[in-house]
């Protein structure tokens, strides 16, 4: 039987002495002499060359030095050490960056929004994964080279369920000796750590993973403060019925009196704080000319605190015996963000503050049709009687994503004055 060898283009068995592939056509004299050089060594081994002992150590290495090999071939037990090595990491990554990186989002562009630790993260679990899937990638190409088949085979990926099965059968077949002419590209004239294109493909792809988990995040973040929004209002419905049945059991016809009028405390955030005298007044503000939305405040209390009371630290810390309590709804009629937390307040005595961190968390992304409301909670530094205060003055910001850059709507700044009385 006259001795074979295989086409370097096509891999199908020819003529040891032939020149030229009878098949295809492709020329063989290029490497006819390596492969009468080697052909002993072909013939008893059929597989590409690997370390004597393979094992997770010597897999990870070979895949870390051909990253962004896609010619030459990788044998079945490099592959699937290589692919152990790189499923222990990812999971590793995921305890330890994964979990945090989604847990909220590192920026925001819409009021502009950046956590410094939280990018620096993100970017190093991007930067990391990306570096794994790509080597991955690659290895599976190497591994369909060595069973002689090319590694368009990968497009399979994209058939549903079909596909991932027929590549996990591919890549668990053996070597094929035919295979070794895809090794006719391996040279390569430096390491993929020279090479700048390769730098840049995984920047590029690091930053479009990190921007994929970062909106994964925001969606996250939003549901969730969603979801607190829906509880705050039904809580503070139940706290406006407890009010009803107060005033009916009181006998009274206004907002003089509210559901703490019975008590000598209030709460704010997780402080009580003692009160020695209180007012309530009833308002009728009501602004619905933006974003078809609407804004109203019902019901503004003023609490003169038994005692003076320490809010903040740091260069923040201030002594305070006055709170001044907003409530507010807000109606969206399309998708808007609201920052009335994040509020202005200005009192006819000549004080400006701004709303407590403690207040309640009824604002930010709404969603078209979403109907919110909760209190707004300001301290005041000084205040003799809860009679001083007979005027207020209130400012918040809201928005809406738009692409018109000549909508000069799409950023509004509520601004008005209530009288107390």
């Amino acid at each position: 039987m006259s001795e074979t060898k295989y086409c370097i283009n096509c891999g199908k068995a020819i003529p040891t002495n032939a020149t030229f592939c009878p098949f295809c056509g492709a020329t063989q004299d290029k490497v006819a002499s390596t492969e009468d050089q080697n052909t002993i060594t072909s013939e008893q081994h059929n597989t590409p060359n690997q370390p004597e002992h393979v094992n997770m150590w010597t897999a990870l290495k070979l895949g870390m030095r051909q990253t962004f090999t896609w010619s030459q071939r990788i044998t079945r037990p490099q592959y699937w050490w290589l692919y152990l090595d790189l499923v222990l990491i990812s999971l590793v990554l995921t305890i330890v960056l994964g979990i945090r990186a989604y847990s909220y989002p590192a920026f925001i562009l819409s009021p502009l929004h950046v956590n410094v630790l939280q990018t620096v993260l993100l970017l190093i679990f991007s930067a990391l994964m990306v570096w794994t899937s790509v080597m991955q990638f690659t290895a599976s190409a190497r591994r369909l080279h060595d069973s002689n088949r090319s590694a368009h085979y990968l497009w399979f990926y994209l058939l549903p369920l079909v596909g991932p099965i027929l590549i996990i059968v591919f890549l668990c077949q053996r070597s094929e000796p035919a295979g070794k002419r895809f090794d006719r590209l391996a040279s390569q004239p430096k390491p993929w750590t020279h090479k700048w294109w390769t730098w840049c493909l995984l920047v590029l792809l690091t930053l479009g993973y990190a921007a994929l988990i970062n909106i994964t995040a925001r969606d996250t973040a939003m549901d969730a403060a969603l979801t607190t929004t829906s509880k705050s209002a039904t809580t503070n419905s139940d706290d406006s019925y407890s009010d009803s049945d107060s005033e009916e059991s009181s006998d009274s016809t206004d907002y003089d009196s509210d559901s703490e009028s019975d008590s000598d405390s209030i709460t704010i955030g997780d402080d009580d704080i003692d009160i020695a005298d209180q007012k309530a007044y009833s308002t009728s503000f009501t602004d619905s000319s933006w974003a078809k939305s609407t804004f109203k405040i019902d019901k503004v209390t003023v609490y003169k605190t038994d005692g003076t009371y320490t809010s903040g630290s740091g260069n923040d810390k201030k002594d305070f015996n006055g709170v001044v309590k907003v409530h507010m709804s807000i109606h969206a009629g399309q998708d808007i963000s609201a920052y009335p937390t994040q509020a202005k307040l200005s009192t006819n005595d000549g004080q400006q503050v701004e709303a407590d961190m403690d207040s309640d968390d009824f604002d930010g992304d709404l969603n078209s049709g979403t109907d919110s409301d909760g209190n707004l909670y300001f301290v005041l530094s000084k205040l003799s009687s809860v009679k001083d205060i007979t005027s207020i003055r209130l400012k918040w910001d809201a928005s809406y994503d738009t692409d018109d850059y000549d909508d000069d709507n799409a950023y509004k700044t509520f601004d008005t004055t209530l009288n107390l009385n």
